[in-house]
């Protein structure tokens, strides 16, 4: 099913009221899925709407709010929200808080999985300041040599302001994300080997197995590392449960950093550019046309969607309309 961004936009928020939720937070949710499918990372994007709307509907809440502060750094409790809507507020009072002080750090408890974790550090770039986030969840990833979920699939995602071409990096410390193991699943796929365990520690290509069982970390030991550093500043530090069960107190470590605290921005943005020109001017390898900045080719997909559109499974249309 090929359907316009605007009409994907109402059918997201449309969806997303029809279970309770007020126009506002469905706006937003609907805003970063749309955002991840734009970018071509369906593995966050509308496939999550019905995850999304079962949490809501079955969930005890309270209102997000502030509960601890000291200096630069603020401690929020999520009230059980669901993480798009804590992280996307929790950002936005980072931003504030460094065009106020230079800085902002935003510890978040008490919140769900809150999907593309590069919107919200975009939405520090676009502000022209620099967003840091680390997320924690439930117990996916194995220690490097191990077959055991212990780690959550742990992104780290950082955002910088540029003129030029906008630098998003956003990763999993996973050598497979729960995405795209739902992805596989509804298209009946198999994955890679060497990247999951069954329930039992075997290797695995099953998807369904893999979901239910557990994920490498990527990048062996130095990705276990990014993982285990992860979950302490986004689960030990902030007060989020340091091993979470599934949906039930994830953290966040959000950092916000005003440039103009060190540098002038014409100076810091003039600087990076001339970085990136200069990494594109490499002498590539053999058979390669260009080399891209991370978030680059995710930008450019976003543009080609904007303009025509975007495509949903036919399952997956069926179910939301």
């Amino acid at each position: 099913m090929h359907i316009s961004v605007a009409d994907a936009r109402e059918l997201a928020e449309t969806f997303l009221e029809k279970c309770g939720m007020s126009p506002t937070d469905a706006a937003i949710i609907a805003d970063i899925l749309l955002e991840a499918e734009l970018r071509g990372r369906k593995t966050h994007g509308f496939i999550r709407l019905t995850g999304i709307k079962s949490r809501y509907e079955h969930g005890e809440r309270t209102d997000i709010q502030i509960d601890k502060e000291e200096g630069q750094c603020i401690r929020v409790n999520g009230g059980n929200q669901p993480g798009y809507l804590v992280a996307y507020r929790a950002m936005a009072l980072a931003i504030e808080r460094a065009k106020q002080s230079g800085s902002g750090i935003i510890g978040v408890y008490n919140t769900s999985h809150c999907g593309m974790a590069g919107y919200y550090v975009d939405m520090a770039r676009k502000a022209d300041i620099i967003g840091l986030l680390f997320a924690d969840c439930l117990p996916r990833i194995t220690p490097e040599g191990g077959t055991e979920a212990i780690l959550g699939t742990n992104p780290i995602a950082v955002g910088i302001p540029s003129n030029t071409v906008p630098i998003l990096f956003d990763m999993s410390t996973a050598a497979i994300t729960n995405g795209d193991l739902l992805v596989a699943m509804r298209e009946g796929q198999t994955i890679a080997e060497d990247l999951a365990f069954d329930p039992a520690g075997e290797p695995t290509t099953d998807a369904d197995a893999a979901l239910k069982g557990s994920v490498r970390p990527f990048g062996g030991h130095k990705g276990f590392g990014l993982a285990l550093i992860t979950q302490i500043l986004a689960g030990v530090l902030v007060n989020a449960a340091t091993i979470p069960l599934p949906g039930a107190n994830y953290g966040l470590l959000i950092i916000a950093v005003d440039p103009t605290s060190f540098v002038p921005l014409t100076q810091f943005k003039t600087e990076v550019d001339q970085l990136v020109a200069r990494i594109k001017e490499n002498r590539r390898e053999t058979g390669v046309t260009e080399i891209l900045i991370p978030g680059e080719r995710a930008y450019r997909q976003r543009e080609i969607h904007l303009a025509d559109g975007i495509h949903l499974d036919d399952t997956l249309f069926s179910q939301l309309t």
